[in-house]
């Protein structure tokens, strides 16, 4: 029996091994690649984005040394968040630039003093993108039907985050906002005002479209026992969803976010392979997917993601190129 939890920031490599068992059959489907989909050269141009490179062509270490975020919305399109070019593009899937968002402009527009450096980048309210700005300590709304855009700050006291991890939203136009340093999450309305108590303790977290939050969980007494767990709401009691198990011990892991019909993706890795889970709402593993483990090249914050179809997306710098990679 389970007997207490202890949730914990997933957004590092923590070595554990994962010993129990789903709690429903698993579909396992062959050995799969991802693709190339999109190609980048290094530069300032609209069709370019921008990272810096060492003289043997490797990427510097350490984060904000390229494109920090990726989205891909519903026509399949890719918003990259490219921080050093302080803008967000909107890339067709052909590759075309449709639309280009100047940070630095919109930043001053919402009244901020630094010039924005992007860390996250998430829909918000219909309409909208929300980045994470770490030089200003801010989430700058950008409206796409061109309201002016607004910058939303921390709050005075306990209810203000002390810096910008990552971001969520949902469809009421509710912002989550992960803080590492202070280890919580907080929880902003469509206007930038606390909503209710911050999440004590909950990082590397998902939101669904309906406000369901998911985390990862460890055992505090049964070594090598991790669950995810799931709440209704913000603030509900989280209960159990599903084990995360493999034959391997499973060294790294983490949870992507749900799609628009509700299934919770997740990801893990063995000495071998890395996984790829899909969760139905009751827990139910739909589908299981094994390839070689990713190399990305470089430290965005968001190298693996997934759209609102279930479609799976990852992100690598090599050869003086980036790389968009899917999996459909």
């Amino acid at each position: 029996m389970i007997r207490s939890f202890k949730t914990v920031a997933l957004l590092f490599a923590f070595a554990f091994n994962l010993t129990a068992g789903a709690d429903t059959e698993l579909v396992k489907l062959p050995d799969v690649e991802f693709s190339r989909w999109l190609a980048f050269s290094q530069g300032e141009t609209p069709n370019q984005l921008l990272w810096l490179s060492e003289d043997n062509g490797g990427v510097l270490d350490g984060p904000f040394q390229g494109p920090m975020a990726f989205v891909t919305d519903r026509n399949g399109n890719l918003w990259a968040g490219d921080t050093l070019n302080a803008r967000i593009t909107a890339f067709s899937p052909k590759g075309r630039p449709i639309k280009v968002v100047d940070l630095i402009k919109t930043a001053k527009e919402a009244g901020l003093k630094a010039d924005p450096v992007l860390v996250d980048l998430t829909p918000g309210f219909p309409g909208k993108l929300l980045a994470a700005d770490a030089a200003n300590n801010a989430i700058i709304e950008i409206d796409l039907r061109k309201s002016p855009p607004r910058a939303f700050l921390p709050p005075a006291g306990p209810a203000g985050w002390l810096q910008i991890n990552q971001l969520h939203s949902d469809q009421h136009g509710n912002i989550y906002v992960e803080d590492v340093a202070s280890r919580r999450t907080f929880i902003l309305n469509r206007d930038g005002r606390p909503a209710g108590k911050p999440l004590e303790g909950l990082l590397g977290i998902a939101v669904s479209r309906d406000s369901r939050i998911a985390v990862l969980a460890a055992d505090e007494k049964i070594a090598g026992v991790w669950q995810v767990l799931t709440g209704a709401r913000p603030g509900s009691k989280l209960e159990h969803l599903s084990f995360v198990r493999d034959d391997e011990p499973v060294i790294w892991c983490a949870l992507q976010g749900y799609d628009s019909k509700n299934r919770l993706h997740v990801i893990y890795d063995t000495t071998s392979s890395r996984y790829y889970l899909t969760l139905a709402s009751d827990g139910t593993v739909i589908r299981k997917l094994q390839t070689a483990h990713p190399d990305p090249g470089y430290d965005p914050t968001r190298p693996d993601w997934v759209d609102a179809h279930g479609r799976l997306y990852k992100v690598k710098i090599a050869s003086g190129t980036l790389e968009v990679m899917t999996l459909r």
